[in-house]
């Protein structure tokens, strides 16, 4: 599947032929095109992430989150500061990341999806779309699997983590 700017029809590369799409073609917006949308309209980033329509996080090169928009707050029920800066393991209250090494540093983060698709795609520069992933809540006597669909888009040294679908009848 081909991937290009909706504003400027640039080519942004190909998404991975596995994905669950059945366009061919892909949109998003290339940098430049956010860059000069965004200064055009007087508009910071934060106030037009906040307006998507999906649940979105904000993830830095180490994994943790800088920002969440609304509906990612909503979804989490969690105000920004007790996501900002924190790990996204610690914000999703995946049962791993309270262990002594903390998120990202356990024996168990290497089987994340989340972890391994936001890392890949800022290695790659490559967007992922619907990849499923899960999530253990709480902690391990007591937890509770989460299933969601997640999408990541890299840009500006940051990646953009959507979560496109949480598993039906689940809450967090």
């Amino acid at each position: 599947m081909r991937r290009v700017c909706a504003w400027c029809k640039k080519n942004m590369g190909k998404l991975p032929l596995d994905t669950q799409a059945r366009k061919t073609v892909s949109h998003g917006m290339c940098e430049e095109c956010a860059n000069r949308i965004f200064a055009e309209l007087g508009m910071e980033s934060r106030s037009f992430l906040d307006d998507l329509a999906a649940p979105v996080l904000v993830v830095d090169q180490s994994g943790k989150v800088l920002f969440a928009n609304r509906l990612a707050r909503i979804l989490l029920k969690k105000d920004l500061e007790d996501i900002k800066d924190y790990q996204m393991g610690d914000v999703g209250q995946c049962m791993h990341a309270n262990l002594p090494s903390g998120c990202g540093k356990t024996v168990h983060c290497g089987q994340c999806t989340i972890r391994a698709t936001v890392m890949d795609t800022f290695q790659s520069g490559i967007s992922k779309l619907e990849e499923r992933a899960y999530i253990n809540c709480g902690i391990p006597e007591n937890y509770k699997k989460i299933d969601l669909l997640i999408s990541t888009e890299k840009t500006n040294g940051i990646v953009l983590l959507r979560i496109d679908e949480v598993g039906r009848g689940a809450g967090w």
